[in-house]
């Protein structure tokens, strides 16, 4: 893990945090009628958490970095609400119990290997009532055409933050991407900081993907372009880096 996920979550958070409220709507109408209990594997600093204790579920998310696990705690307390959150590895955990639905957005599971990644299924799925859904926000790529950057400003209590998220590398045959991320403190207290890494994920092409879901315990529903805000379904094949995957537990 690089420092944006451990010493740093604060401007994480400032960074990454927008309003879910739509998103969350599609999610819970994915989810069904009868879900009641969601889990969430890398809850990260716990925004996902909170909106779903909003909606009244009950909701439980795990995190492999104390400090999100920490800065969670306190967010939910400060809004209120109630979410369990665990210290866990994604691919080495058991909660002792079975939920009605999952999710696990913004490319969470791209930090993993294949093989961990197979470890992370048999383990959901262990975790999940049979028939449960699990959305899975992955992109999925087979080109090795590099999109431009991402840049945006995110301002909150006095601090203001520029970020910029570069994809500077894809290897579809070695499966490897490397990932660069600068935020640059514009105002606040840290002004003039500047956080800038290198995040090495593994790349996912449209046969991989399904070579990868074929062998789990899960079934793909559907696949829906995240990008649009309709979230049309389409072919894995359409490729994207927000796509939502709609994983189907056996």
């Amino acid at each position: 893990m690089t420092q944006l996920y451990t010493d740093e979550v604060e401007l994480y958070d400032i960074a990454f945090t927008w309003d879910l409220e739509d998103e969350v709507s599609w999610l819970v109408a994915r989810f069904g009628p009868s879900c009641m209990t969601v889990l969430e594997p890398g809850s990260g600093t716990g925004r996902m958490l909170e909106a779903l204790a909003l909606r009244g579920l009950a909701a439980c998310g795990i995190d492999s970095s104390p400090a999100m696990v920490a800065f969670s705690r306190a967010r939910l307390s400060d809004a209120g609400v109630h979410a369990g959150v665990m210290l866990a590895d994604m691919t080495d955990f058991d909660l002792g119990m079975r939920f009605d639905a999952a999710v696990c957005p913004i490319n969470t599971l791209s930090h993993l290997t294949e093989g961990e990644l197979a470890s992370h299924l048999v383990l959901m799925a262990e975790h999940l009532e049979p028939g449960a859904h699990y959305l899975v926000q992955l992109g999925v790529f087979d080109s090795e055409e590099l999109p431009p950057p991402n840049e945006w400003e995110a301002e909150r209590d006095g601090t203001k933050l520029r970020i910029e998220w570069a994809l500077v590398e894809r290897d579809v045959a070695a499966r490897r991407e490397r990932h660069r991320s600068r935020i640059e403190v514009l105002d606040g207290p840290r002004q003039g900081a500047v956080l800038d890494e290198v995040h090495e994920l593994t790349s996912w092409g449209s046969s991989t993907w399904r070579e990868a879901i074929a062998v789990s315990p899960f079934t793909q529903l559907a696949t829906y372009d995240g990008g649009d805000r309709g979230r049309p379904e389409v072919e894995l094949e359409h490729g994207g880096g927000l796509l939502w995957h709609e994983l189907v537990a056996a």
